[in-house]
């Protein structure tokens, strides 16, 4: 399988967004990929629907139906453990590798985009962790950080989390979350790391170099 798996340093950084923004990109190039996002917690509307809101906007980009993309949704806004358990339900690892397994393209020419939950280190299954299936999947790996005070610690964190365990990390991007970016840590944060970092801005397009990267 060829893609990447992209995770964050936290929960809330952004990653289904540049997820989207990086499809937009690849669409505009004319370059296949497929979304997964196995899990999705936090889907209960007022009105009492289940609906995955982020794995809907994958779908609707894509043009592929939804039971492609994610199959595990939950009501609550938590971690896919306590979601699940909160509704009597339970995940494993192993659930999610066989649809990954199952609805992943086979082909070289073909990315598949496979979101985590939450940052690297989340809870993703019973005793499970986010890190977990990117060990079991072994895809290099996009890690997603909102350009706010205090990333530089919990990017570095994060980049020796995933490289402690043999993965590769094949690009940062830097997430401006909101308009106005009070403390831009872009030149500080490639000062301390040797990975391209590349910043997306507020409600703009994915920087085109993004595509050098892919080979």
């Amino acid at each position: 399988m060829k893609g990447f798996l992209v995770t964050g340093t936290d929960t809330d950084v952004g990653k289904t967004w540049f997820m989207l923004k990086f499809g937009e990109l690849l669409k505009e190039h004319k370059l296949k990929f497929h979304f997964l996002k196995p899990v999705e917690s936090g889907c209960e509307e007022p009105n009492g629907d289940i609906i995955p809101k982020d794995a809907m906007q994958f779908s609707k980009l894509e043009g592929v139906s939804l039971p492609k993309i994610c199959k595990f949704m939950f009501k609550a806004y938590a971690s896919p453990p306590r979601a699940a358990k909160l509704e009597s339900k339970d995940i494993k690892i192993n659930d999610i590798i066989d649809f990954i397994e199952e609805n992943k393209i086979d082909d070289d020419d073909c990315l598949n985009l496979i979101e985590g939950c939450g940052g690297f280190f989340s809870p993703i299954a019973n005793n499970k962790l986010t890190s977990d299936l990117a060990v079991k999947i072994g895809l290099p790996v996009i890690l997603v950080v909102n350009n706010t005070l205090g990333c530089i610690n919990h990017s570095l964190l994060s980049i020796q989390a995933i490289e402690s365990l043999g993965l590769n990390i094949k690009f940062i991007i830097l997430n401006d979350l909101n308009e106005t970016v009070p403390l831009d840590n872009f030149n500080e944060l490639s000062s301390y790391t040797s990975i391209p970092v590349l910043r997306l801005k507020h409600n703009e397009k994915a920087d085109s170099n993004l595509i050098n990267f892919l080979v």
